[in-house]
């Protein structure tokens, strides 16, 4: 039944069977018995029940009227009812889940868990069957209908949509829930939940309605309810997962696209995708790329990769992640020879300089000593590397340059730098420096014609082989024209009549009867560069290099007895006159640049105007544009700015001096020739720039090796350039520490007298090792060294709680060792007395030791043990000592851990309680106050 009792309270037909009917007599005997009992049982959970009501507060029934609360009966049963009073909640007012709490109070029935210990069942189910007996009573005074409508609002309540989520029109028209307002609190109960309430609609009649006139009326209609749902009063968010994707959008395909110029109020659009470059070691450089620009560079098959497309930008339609590349810079045109190239003239550069030590510096500084030495030792080298390559060279060609205007000859031995034999004998030395570079290696044995032959000795002019010219133009009968060659360069008069000559033909207009070549000839003669003629405007420079134009001007076109100054100014009129007739001095290497805002001309006439000029500029003159296309390239600029400052030329700013001494360390440092970089360092005039940039330097570069002591660079330095040992100690020491080799670096720290980060070195992380695991003397040669040899400390900052404590704790246990080996008694007791001040001090002070790692504690407390130990060992040698008062000291004042702490409260209460044992008896005074301790 709905009781859960039998289908049906009325007797079962006998069957027909005597046995069978025997048995069922008895089966209904019992089954009358058991209602018999269930029923009384129930009567006297009524009376409880109804005493219990008469009890209740008339003001509180009032106030949970006024509150909204209705009762189904009159019976104060239905009051301690939770079902019954969330039913009738709604039963004279409109009542909504999501309404404002209403606070009602809450009333226990006192019934409920009465009726489950005497039936078994459920206290909702007896209540219910409660309340059906109380019905059939006032089944009169119920309204069907009403009941009716009870019913239906409840089913209204609780058939919620699966789906409660639906758009404005449907909630307005299907669904009475407004999610944004809070739902109200149900009854509390202490019988039933509010998960019991809501699953008791899941039971057929008997559980849906409490009153018998609610079962009848279900009962006509046959309706059964449906299974309902309960309402989700709590509803879950969803969660979006971010999906990472191995791409990148471009950004014009970004949402920030349109925010670009406004970037200044977001600004993490703009750092999101900035990237921070910096040079590293050997000119390498990390930057960002995509993988499609990375393809494209490994498909790339030239012989250097162009700048555009390793530093190419992401383009529109590139989705590929991004990537990071490693680019290793090296000299724009390469050179694989540069070690066997700059390393002899940087010997020669060391072997004629002078080392100068400045007071309150340990760096030296270096400048050269003797220029026209070092231009002849400079000249020597470069002809050992001849014919090496176009560089080596050119190189030559300078060298050569320089020795022919600056250096040391025979014939000017003891003569005045100022005096016209001087002056002539410079002249004539460029005059050999122009034939030998203008000759060319096949001109003198070249094959010539008929036809030929003039243009051949025009050749053999340009480059001042007067005597091959004239033998040429025998051997083709033309001696008129060897008559003429032969007095080129002789002088004013001459000169003159060949004018006049070829100012007649002229106006004659003969000339266009003579070949041009041998018109040109003709004009050198007269130093006419340039004339007009039948065949034209004839000039002589015109497809000359500013070399051959220049040897042209010194030749013929000057006076004999003119300087090198008066032809280079010639050409400078030449080729800066409007009308430029000759060809300005471009460097030499191909592809020199031509478009700049300033011109670029050819070191080689810096030197020349240097020479003439002394206040020319030198930052113009070794500037690496001048001479090469790698700007990167600084070893003939730095070479040259020696040499000439040791030959008197230091008008060179002192910040374009160490920036070119910078970058050619750094050349120097990337082709790993460090050591080398350090000697172009000290060239550096300002102290504090020439410290800083070795010491940079060294810390880069040095090698840390527990079995090598100094390689073979860092010997060089030491003994060669005069490096103090100290820097490199501190440079292996910092490196060491960024390795995390923190032995080396304390080792490292104490040579170079680092005392204080030498110090804290220990401290942080080697003394705590060196104290859990037993290793005294390693720790004591490092603190050690930080006694002079008066043998007072070195002031270094927290010494005295850090490094003196271990220091003295490791001459304490030194002491105590010496103590155990020594078999004398009273050499034993003297020892001790002498160790008594200082094993007190370190008890005091051991607290005071910083701890800002565990491994830190644990050595204090290492260390507090074993001066306990010590402290034990003392009481038991001195007997006349009070052990208790010394063990309470200690303990006061030793940082112990919480174990041993309590281990030597013990032994110091057993020591304490044998000394009272063994003192006389106490009176009774005496023991009362123990006592009251």
């Amino acid at each position: 039944s709905k009781y859960g009792l039998g289908d049906s309270d009325e007797e079962d037909e006998l069957p027909t069977d005597p046995k069978k009917a025997k048995i069922t007599t008895l089966e209904a005997q019992q089954r009358a018995n058991a209602e018999k009992m269930t029923l009384n049982s129930l009567r006297q959970a009524q009376k409880i029940s109804e005493d219990a009501a008469r009890n209740l507060d008339p003001k509180a029934l009032v106030a949970g009227v006024a509150s909204g609360f209705r009762p189904m009966d009159d019976t104060a049963e239905f009051l301690l009812m939770d079902k019954t009073q969330f039913f009738q909640a709604g039963g004279n007012s409109d009542f909504s889940m999501f309404d404002p709490p209403r606070h009602r109070p809450t009333i226990t029935s006192p019934t409920a868990v009465l009726a489950q210990e005497m039936v078994g069942n459920e206290a909702h189910k007896m209540q219910l069957m409660k309340s059906s007996f109380f019905v059939e009573d006032n089944a009169a005074e119920d309204e069907p209908m009403e009941t009716t409508g009870r019913l239906l609002r409840h089913r209204k309540l609780f058939n919620v949509e699966p789906n409660v989520w639906k758009d404005g029109a449907s909630e307005s028209s299907t669904s009475q829930y407004d999610f944004e307002h809070p739902s109200p609190a149900l009854p509390i109960s202490s019988s039933v939940s509010e998960a019991s309430l809501m699953c008791d609609a899941q039971y057929e009649e008997t559980s849906s309605m409490a009153t018998g006139s609610i079962v009848a009326a279900v009962k006509e209609r046959k309706f059964q309810m449906p299974v309902t749902k309960a309402f989700k009063f709590v509803c879950n968010p969803k969660v979006a997962p971010v999906k990472v994707h191995a791409t990148t959008v471009p950004l014009p395909r970004s949402i920030a696209y349109e925010m670009r110029d406004s970037w200044i109020a977001d600004l993490g659009f703009y750092k999101g995708r900035s990237f921070k470059l910096s040079f590293g070691p050997q000119n390498s450089l990390v930057l960002p790329s995509t993988y499609n620009n990375m393809q494209n560079l490994k498909e790339f098959t030239g012989p250097s990769l162009p700048a555009s497309m390793v530093f190419a930008p992401r383009l529109a339609t590139d989705l590929s992640p991004c990537v990071m590349q490693l680019v290793e810079f090296n000299m724009v045109k390469g050179n694989e020879g540069f070690r066997e190239s700059i390393v002899p003239h940087l010997e020669v550069q060391l072997n004629d300089c002078l080392s100068v030590n400045l007071e309150g510096s340990e760096c030296p500084c270096i400048h050269p000593d003797s220029g026209t030495k070092l231009v002849s030792k400079h000249f020597s080298e470069s002809l050992k590397q001849r014919n090496a390559g176009l560089k080596e060279d050119y190189a030559v060609s300078v060298w050569s340059l320089l020795f022919a205007l600056w250096g040391d000859h025979d014939e000017l031995v003891d003569l005045e730098n100022n005096s016209h034999y001087m002056v002539m004998c410079r002249r004539n030395l460029l005059s050999e420096w122009l034939e030998n570079t203008l000759l060319g290696k096949d001109l003198l044995s070249k094959k010539v014609s008929t036809h030929s032959y003039l243009e051949h000795m025009l050749d053999l002019l340009s480059c001042h082989r007067v005597n091959e010219a004239c033998e040429l133009a025998f051997s083709y009968d033309d001696a008129n024209l060897a008559l003429v060659l032969s007095q080129l360069s002789s002088g004013a008069v001459f000169r003159l009549l060949m004018e006049e000559q070829l100012f007649a033909w002229q106006q004659s207009k003969s000339d266009k009867y003579i070949d041009l070549e041998r018109l040109k000839m003709y004009m050198l003669a007269a130093g006419a560069p340039m004339m007009q003629s039948s065949h034209g405007a004839i000039n002589i420079l015109e497809n000359k290099n500013w070399l051959t134009v220049l040897a042209l001007q010194l030749w013929y076109f000057t006076a004999p007895t003119s300087t090198i100054t008066d032809a280079l100014n010639a050409y400078n009129d030449a080729f800066q006159a409007e009308e430029c007739y000759a060809e300005p001095p471009k460097p030499s290497y191909k592809n020199a640049p031509s478009d700049t805002k300033k011109p670029v001309y050819d070191l080689r006439y810096h030197l020349l105007q240097l020479h003439s000029k002394r206040m020319h500029s030198l930052e113009e003159t070794l500037d690496p544009i001048t001479h090469t296309a790698d700007v990167m390239d600084f070893r003939l600029s730095w070479l040259l700015l020696q040499t000439l400052r040791a030959l008197g030329y230091r008008h060179c700013s002192p910040l374009a001096e160490a920036r070119l001494s910078v970058d050619f360390a750094s050349q120097l440092e990337n082709e790993g020739l460090w050591q080398w970089g350090i000697f172009v360092l000290l060239h550096i005039k300002q102290q504090t720039q020439r410290e800083r940039a070795v010491q940079q330097m060294l810390q880069r570069n040095v090698s840390v090796s527990a079995k090598v002591a100094l390689y073979a660079e860092e010997r060089f330095i030491v003994e060669e350039l005069g490096i103090p040992m100290s820097w490199v100690d501190y440079a292996k020491a910092v490196k060491a520490g960024a390795s995390g080799k923190h032995h080396l670096q304390a080792k490292y720290l104490l040579k170079a007298k680092h005392f204080a980060t030498a110090h804290d070195v220990i401290f942080q992380h080697i003394a705590p090792d060196a104290i859990i695991n037993g290793k005294m003397k390693y720790l004591h040669s490092l603190l050690i060294q930080f006694e002079d040899t008066e043998g007072s400390s070195i002031r270094v900052p927290n010494w005295a709680n850090q490094g003196q404590i271990f220091l003295d704790f490791i001459d304490i246990n030194a002491k105590f060792k010496q103590i155990r080996s020594v078999t004398n008694i009273a050499d034993i007791n003297a020892r001790w007395e002498n160790l008594k001040p200082q094993l007190s001090e370190l008890c005091s002070r051991i607290s005071l030791l910083p701890c800002p790692t565990s491994k830190h504690r644990l050595c204090q407390s290492e260390i507090s043990q074993s001066l306990s130990c010590l402290v034990h060992g003392m009481c038991i040698v001195c007997p006349e000592m009070e052990s208790s008062t010394v063990l309470r000291v200690a303990l006061e004042r030793l940082p112990l851990p919480q174990e041993f702490a309590s281990k030597e409260l013990r032994i110091w209460l057993e020591e304490l309680l044998d000394k009272i044992q063994s003192q006389p008896p106490f009176s009774e005074r005496q023991q009362t106050t123990m006592m009251e301790i």
